[in-house]
């Protein structure tokens, strides 16, 4: 509440004032879905709703974070166009957080015991909604992992936004690991919440990225703007 009422009061740029109080109502929501997870003893749904918002509160925050910082009035060099998967990006992430939600509050985090094969294959007989949620999480960790090295290659060929591109490749690496040895562990508590964890500093660093090129466009784009009006100015 004092973060949105401090940005409403303070900060120009009314999308950011927008965000703060959308923060505000999803704390509230939040607040209301885990009084409802805990009178109706934790319902998958609930429960899965209040992971979920809970990573857009965090977004919410990331986004008020950035557009507010330094960077964000002066980025400097405007990079080469790199097209939309970056923007994409988040959203893949966040849907591999939902599953990921799903296979927990299911108590599906077991039901493939092994890895990385699948009962010994690398596609396993589904013979429960346990296993084919599990299976999904696996196919949309590597799925992310790919889309991860296809960002970060681009912004590291195009020189420019490097350190989030690293740190996202660090990211995607240490969750396929932690994710290993959740299952070697059989859930070890301290693993189990590292994973979740670096999960959402994933989602995180994607957003960051996803804003970040979004505003090196913008900028770019107002600067050939600019080129052309002088241009069209006699001397």
């Amino acid at each position: 509440m004092i973060q949105a009422l401090w940005l409403w009061r303070r900060e120009p740029k009314r999308r950011v004032r927008v965000l703060g109080f959308c923060a505000f109502g999803a704390v509230i929501a939040q607040g209301i879905l885990g009084g409802l997870t805990v009178l109706f003893f934790l319902p998958p749904a609930i429960s899965v709703a209040h992971a979920g918002l809970a990573e857009i509160f965090f977004c919410l925050n990331v986004s008020i974070a950035v557009m507010t910082s330094k960077w964000w009035s002066s980025p400097g060099g405007a990079s080469a166009p790199l097209g939309v998967a970056p923007a994409i990006l988040p959203a893949l992430v966040y849907a591999q957080i939902l599953i990921g939600a799903v296979m927990r509050h299911l108590q599906a985090g077991l039901a493939i015991p092994d890895f990385p094969l699948s009962f010994g294959r690398i596609v396993p007989p589904f013979t429960s909604t346990a296993i084919a949620v599990n299976y999904m999480h696996r196919l949309g960790a590597v799925i992310v992992a790919i889309a991860v090295v296809a960002v970060a290659s681009r912004l590291l060929a195009a020189r420019v936004l490097r350190l989030p591109a690293a740190m996202l490749i660090a990211a995607v690496i240490a969750q396929i690991c932690l994710g290993a040895a959740t299952v070697w562990s059989h859930k070890q508590p301290v693993i189990t919440s590292l994973h979740v964890m670096t999960g959402a500093a994933t989602l995180a660093l994607s957003l960051i990225t996803a804003l970040a090129t979004r505003r090196l466009a913008s900028e770019r784009s107002s600067r050939r703007a600019n080129a052309f009006v002088a241009s069209e100015v006699p001397a």
